[in-house]
């Protein structure tokens, strides 16, 4: 009897944790953290070229360059992602997915918004970590 209680055990065990490893959460572009990761990347980058961008390409009227350079020096810029962000690609594991929507940069009434494409990646152990492609101009 006690060879049928733990057969029957190990028959319920199994289909469980088959079931519960596809439930493991795949990565997701939208998510609060891969926000926050993207936020932080283009802040730390200190010669972010988004900023120079949006100087150069300002909408702002009759701005001179150098009006701009001080602006923008004076001022620290403000980044914002945009509402949609949209995944590109999902690697067959499903634990990485590249990922597109548009940030904006603004200094002061002068702003700029660009395409940024990154990845998101879960390793086995469950951590998430963010990739950010270079601006391309």
């Amino acid at each position: 009897m006690r060879y049928l209680t733990s057969r029957s055990l190990g028959c319920w065990i199994l289909p469980f944790l088959v079931v519960s490893s596809e439930c493991i959460a795949a990565p997701e572009c939208d998510s609060l953290e891969a926000r926050k990761a993207v936020l932080q990347f283009v802040l730390d980058d200190g010669k972010n070229p988004l900023v120079t961008y949006a100087a150069k390409n300002s909408t702002a009227a009759k701005t001179s360059t150098d009006s701009i350079s001080q602006h923008s020096k004076s001022e620290k810029p403000l980044y914002q992602l945009g509402q949609r962000i949209v995944t590109t690609s999902t690697s067959k594991d499903k634990l990485t997915v590249k990922c597109s929507g548009e940030i904006s940069a603004a200094v002061g009434n002068i702003k700029a918004t660009k395409e940024v494409t990154f990845t998101v990646q879960q390793s086995s152990d469950g951590k998430t970590s963010v990739s950010v492609d270079p601006f391309q101009f």
